[in-house]
């Protein structure tokens, strides 16, 4: 009876374990699908602000209605892609600038790749807001943004960057306008400089919005931590002296900042401070000399007070009054409308209680923080049980094998240890890499590098197959191997431990579906513990292939083990 048990354990094991492969592998699908796809619900896809023919509808406008309010003046912002906190420093044009503004250090939202970080500087809204959350968007951003708020004010705008600007912002609308698509191995950003001062010229816009992207291709190709980035950056450097040394005078503030940076390798999109730390450097007409902290979601605020435009309407940022010459109170009173109607918007679209006061960005900020707490209470409370089935489940998988075998229990968690000493030493210690979407360095790279992960956790279940079936003949006096009648033993043993593996994953993925679950549909997850989440997806998967072959290999062990083999002699 007990060897009927001992075969039933082993089918068991070896259904279960495959079911569980192909659900974790259809949820990491449906997770990233979700990500990839997130439409916000704070965002308009309507666009109100874009009439038919392509034209921004005004507002009413923004200014602070004092006499004293400072007059308007002409911005030149410049995103320069790829820029490293370190290699900004380097360069002479900005440490020039530095010494005349407000040297700012800017943190990126996640995730820190390029669409959703130019997003962020346009329009002060982060991914979970502007629903641009990665590099595969292909539509017009459905937030407004300094292009909007700026042509519907009646200001004369310039821009001169890649292509993807005409098809995210529609910045063609721009009154002169100069698009290039991206090219390998060609350096683009003396061409948009050139361009960029040639209609400047001819136009004598209020805001010029010039992207440069080679620090970027650099870094991608070669790492940032290279003699081809560094000479790139110095390239860049000469570039921006030319831009400034054309466009200044009494009525020009300059803001130079960086989408994100790079880890040394080359790549980004994670919560590195390499990759999140980046230079925004203010400068010139009605800026102050300062330096501190902010968030890249106060760019755009910041810069339409500049302007004197309207604040982009879905900007989360405030108004840094430490930038500007007017000050702290000036900075509060241009901005506290916006963050009155910001806050009320984002309370009741998550379904709370309007009408409160909102005076200042810090009422607006608690308000904001108060309704995103309840909601995800809210939320972490609906998907309790869920997950508490779920880590049952696993846990009932383990205590079945337990009752099945105490003996196949201890060796199947000897080898459970063994595959995380293994799996975690590939990913963290052998490829260095990090839970972070920097961990590929580019996006053509995310298929290839998760089927790389597939297959190290096939590679280490089946070593960790090998530690349990070392260790199972340790437990009794008497070991008996495959040939000697045991043969559903050690068939199992394989099964159960790639089982057990797979069912301590299980429990991790229940916590991350309690904290964030596999929907988004209000909110991004923390992707530090949302790239560990598909990580153990795509591990659950690969186990599926490991317990094909995990029977086989514990019969080998068990049929040339040492001690085996003395106790049938």
């Amino acid at each position: 009876m007990r060897r009927v048990g001992t075969w039933l354990l082993f089918v068991v094991a070896v259904v279960v374990t495959l079911g569980a492969a192909y659900g974790a592998y259809t949820l990491a699908g449906y997770s990233w699908s979700q990500v990839v796809d997130y439409k916000s619900p704070f965002a308009d896809y309507d666009r109100p602000w874009i009439d038919e023919a392509g034209t921004s509808i005004g507002r009413n406008s923004a200014s602070v209605e004092d006499s004293s309010a400072p007059q308007p003046t002409r911005v030149v912002l410049v995103i320069v892609d790829g820029l490293r906190m370190d290699a900004s420093t380097t360069m002479t044009s900005l440490d020039t600038l530095r010494g005349y503004g407000a040297d700012m250090t800017a943190t990126t939202p996640q995730p820190s790749l390029s669409y959703p970080t130019w997003t962020t500087i346009l329009s002060g809204a982060p991914p979970q807001i502007s629903g641009v959350p990665t590099n595969w968007f292909e539509d017009i951003v459905p937030v407004e943004t300094l292009f909007d708020t700026a042509l519907a004010a009646g200001k004369t705008v310039v821009v001169s960057a890649p292509e993807d600007f005409s098809v995210l912002y529609k910045a063609e609308r721009a009154q002169g306008s100069y698009f290039e698509s991206w090219k390998e191995d060609d350096y683009m950003s003396t061409r948009m400089v050139d361009n960029a001062i040639a209609l400047a010229k001819e136009h004598s816009p209020d805001l010029l919005v010039l992207h440069l992207p080679d620090a970027d291709e650099a870094a991608h190709q070669n790492g940032s931590d290279s003699d081809e980035y560094r000479d790139t950056v110095g390239r860049i450097d000469a570039d921006l002296s030319r831009l400034v040394q054309a466009m200044q005078d009494d009525r020009t503030a300059f803001v130079i900042c960086a989408d994100h940076g790079h880890i040394p390798e080359g790549g980004h999109g994670g919560w590195e401070q390499d990759v999140t730390v980046v230079p925004a450097i203010f400068t010139g007409a009605g800026i102050r000399l300062n330096s501190g902290p902010i968030d890249q979601i106060d760019i755009a605020p910041t810069v339409a007070a500049l302007l004197d435009v309207q604040i982009p309407r879905h900007a989360m940022g405030q108004v840094r009054g430490e930038v500007l010459l007017a000050g702290e109170d000036y900075a509060q009173e241009y901005g506290a409308s916006h963050y009155a109607d910001f806050a009320e918007e984002y309370v009741s679209t998550l379904g709370g209680m309007t009408g409160f006061s909102i005076e200042t960005y810090s009422d607006a900020r608690v308000a904001i923080d108060a309704m995103t707490e309840e909601r995800e209470d809210g939320d972490r409370s609906g998907r309790m049980p869920l997950a508490l089935a779920l880590a049952g489940a696993a846990l009932a998988a383990i205590v079945v094998i337990g009752l099945g075998s105490w003996r196949a229990l201890a060796a199947a968690i000897s080898g459970t240890a063994a595959y995380y000493v293994i799996y975690n030493g590939l990913y963290f210690v052998i490829h260095g890499h990090q839970w972070s979407l920097s961990a590929f360095n580019n996006e053509d790279l995310v298929e290839a590098f998760f089927n790389l992960r597939m297959i190290e956790a096939a590679v280490a279940a089946l070593l960790g197959v090998v530690v349990a079936g070392l260790v199972y003949p340790m437990l009794r006096t008497r070991p008996k191997g495959p040939r000697d009648g045991f043969l559903g033993g050690w068939l199992s043993l394989g099964a159960a431990t790639v089982l057990t593996i797979q069912a301590t994953i299980a429990m991790q993925v229940a916590w991350f579906l309690w904290q964030y679950g596999a929907e988004v549909s209000w909110r991004l997850p923390d992707l530090k513990w949302g790239f560990k989440y598909d990580l153990d997806l795509i591990q659950m998967t690969g186990l599926g292939a490991a317990v094909i072959v995990a029977p086989l290999v514990t019969y080998l062990v068990g049929r040339y083990h040492p001690r085996v083999r003395r106790a049938t002699e």
